[in-house]
């Protein structure tokens, strides 16, 4: 499988609703802080739910990779990853990265270079809500993925979460293009695809000094599915 550059074709659309570049050299500030830290914890605690016992032997594509950041999760689990994103720049931030057992490509979700059912997993972390159409790159990544039997792990912000509503609020910030989506949403976008499970998570204190009890505020949200945690991770079996 390539893990050179490639040229992406020639669109009269946009495959993303916000131009990335830009943000590709400073984009991992946010796992720097408290705060960020605590967000990725609680996400990478929701999508586990849905990882296979065992990762060996087992590839896995993650489009929207940008910097690489879940790439490298998902490669210490024991993935052989491939990364794809229609952004250049972060792109190469993960190739700099030198992550092992992972490669990384310039790709549109929209239309993957990839042959039917060649990864046993598939991956898309905060990246539908980007994309100029999800329904399109959910049918790609399906597309890609091992039937029977392959697994989708979709993670995107939560529109019911106040948090992600601030952020839509911020005109000069990427979420302010974005399309969240709700639980509901999220799973009638999943469901005629495979036995969809779902989660909330995210459900942090909004007091700074409350931020070391995320991971009790977050199993409460979770036991009582309450709707609102920032973060929806959904596992898929096709």
């Amino acid at each position: 499988m390539p893990s050179d550059n490639t040229n992406l074709p020639m669109m009269t659309e946009k495959p993303s609703r916000f131009d990335f570049d830009a943000l590709a050299n400073n984009y991992d500030w946010w796992y720097e802080n408290a705060k960020g830290r605590m967000y990725d914890r609680l996400e990478k605690k929701a999508i586990s739910r849905y990882l296979p016992t065992s990762a060996k032997g087992k590839k896995l594509l993650e489009v929207g990779c940008g910097t690489g950041h879940w790439s490298q999760f998902f490669s210490k689990y024991g993935f052989e990853v491939t990364g794809v994103d229609t952004s250049e720049r972060m792109i190469n931030v993960a190739q700099n990265k030198n992550i092992p057992n992972a490669l990384f490509r310039v790709g549109d979700g929209h239309c993957l270079p990839f042959e039917d059912g060649i990864f046993d997993v598939t991956a898309a972390i905060t990246t539908l809500e980007f994309v100029r159409d999800a329904e399109v790159v959910v049918q790609e990544i399906v597309r890609c993925t091992r039937k029977p039997g392959g697994r989708l792990l979709i993670g995107v912000l939560n529109e019911l979460a106040r948090l992600n509503r601030n952020r839509k609020q911020r005109p000069e910030s990427p979420y302010a293009k974005a399309r969240l989506f709700s639980p509901r949403e999220l799973k009638q976008l999943l469901v005629r695809h495979g036995e969809t499970r779902m989660v909330t998570a995210g459900f942090i204190p909004r007091q700074k000094h409350l931020l070391s009890l995320s991971p009790l505020t977050d199993t409460v949200g979770r036991l009582l599915h309450m709707p609102y945690g920032a973060f929806i991770a959904a596992g898929v079996r096709l």
